[in-house]
């Protein structure tokens, strides 16, 4: 259990200084057979301490549901339809950014990125922030689908994986991806004018 705790406030610290949440965004959880390891509602990514992660069940709602992590009904949904470990939810800005512009699927240009993540879905719910259905249409994702990432409109990503630093490799991936499509972009915009 410690070691989980640690790693989740090293991964916290990442995405805080890569700027892939803001200061009290995103959440970070790890499943260990029926328990997972949640951040809290409101946690500042950046600055978690070991009060920060609690535990809940897997299988059952709880008493610590009520403070834990808003989209805890979203990671929850996950661990019971598949088999991983670990999720990571930010909101790389050059990610959500892109959502607003971008179809059904966002495809890298750039080599790395077409290597690591390939075609990254992009899932549109009416309701995008820990609700029911983004709770249903992310977890029937994972389990009907082997990418490991996704991005929700207007939203954020999601990044499923059995290692929490590589779901942590994916999410900085995407962003720098996503800056890179950008960037090229308006690069194109002011040689054509």
């Amino acid at each position: 259990m410690k070691e989980i705790i640690k790693q989740i406030i090293f991964t916290g610290k990442v995405l805080y200084k890569e700027g892939l949440v803001n200061s009290h965004a995103g959440n970070i959880s790890v499943r260990d057979n029926d328990t997972i390891y949640i951040t809290k509602t409101g946690a500042m990514l950046g600055y978690l301490q070991e009060k920060d992660i609690i535990d809940v069940p897997v299988w059952k709602e709880s008493e610590k549901d009520k403070i834990a992590s808003s989209e805890l009904i979203v990671h929850r949904a996950i661990y019971q339809k598949t088999d991983y470990t670990a999720i990571i939810h930010a909101h790389p800005v050059s990610a959500v950014a892109l959502s607003f512009s971008i179809g059904e699927k966002f495809i890298p240009i750039d080599n790395e990125g077409k290597l690591f993540l390939g075609e990254v879905p992009v899932i549109a719910v009416e309701h995008p922030s820990g609700s029911p259905e983004l709770a249903e249409a992310l977890s029937n994702f994972f389990k009907e689908n082997e990418k490991n990432v996704v991005i929700v409109k207007k939203h954020g990503s999601f990044v499923v994986h059995n290692n929490l630093n590589y779901a942590l490799k994916l999410t900085s991936d995407l962003e720098f991806c996503s800056k890179v499509y950008i960037l090229n972009a308006s690069i194109n915009n002011q040689l054509t004018k």
